[in-house]
């Protein structure tokens, strides 16, 4: 069976954005873990960069090195794909989901777009697509990676759904689905 590098982002020192109440880093690792028990329920092993509140290069690292250590987790375990989880924000009016890929990457884009696809599929969340970004994460793993932004947790209806553990499943689900669709393809 495939092994997916699942990344919740941010985390340890790092809170990432925070709006209405939230932190990003914590709900990145409810709905990653979330994810993981899906995944590992149809048989997939599943590598984490992190399962708890923590730096994963250790204190007062640098964000190359953060993010490096991110990568280095995922192309040391051979992993047949990377996905990094992650929450938006801007403003109050911005809202939606998106999903990132490394441009050239036609295995990263496939990746990204059947993530996507189960999102939007969820209902009641702005599809705002796939983007292309050379993000640090998606570039520097040996395996197709996407990173995606489940909702803005600046904007207080996006927030309402990512504080929500009904909806925290149902994130975490649509982008288990994603994974198997990529694989079933």
């Amino acid at each position: 069976m495939p092994i997916v590098c699942l990344d919740p982002g941010h985390g340890g020192s790092d809170p990432g954005a925070c709006g209405n109440g939230l932190r990003e880093c914590d709900i990145n690792l409810i709905v990653a873990l979330k994810v993981k028990g899906c995944l590992q329920a149809v048989g997939y092993q599943v590598i984490m960069t992190r399962e708890t509140d923590v730096d994963v290069f250790g204190p007062d690292a640098t964000a190359s090195q953060e993010l490096g250590a991110r990568c280095d987790i995922s192309n040391n375990a051979g992993a047949d794909v990377f996905v990094s989880i992650h929450c938006n924000a801007f403003n109050e009016v911005s809202n939606g989901t998106e999903t990132l890929y490394c441009d050239g990457s036609v295995k990263g884009k496939l990746l990204a777009g059947f993530i996507q696809k189960q999102l939007i599929g969820l209902g009641d969340l702005t599809d705002r697509g796939l983007k292309t970004n050379p993000l640090y994460v998606t570039k520097h793993t040996d395996a197709p990676a996407c990173l995606t932004e489940l909702a803005f947790i600046s904007n207080p209806k996006d927030a309402a759904k990512l504080g929500n553990p009904v909806w925290q499943d149902e994130f975490a689900r649509a982008v288990a689905r994603g994974v198997t669709d990529y694989f079933s393809q």
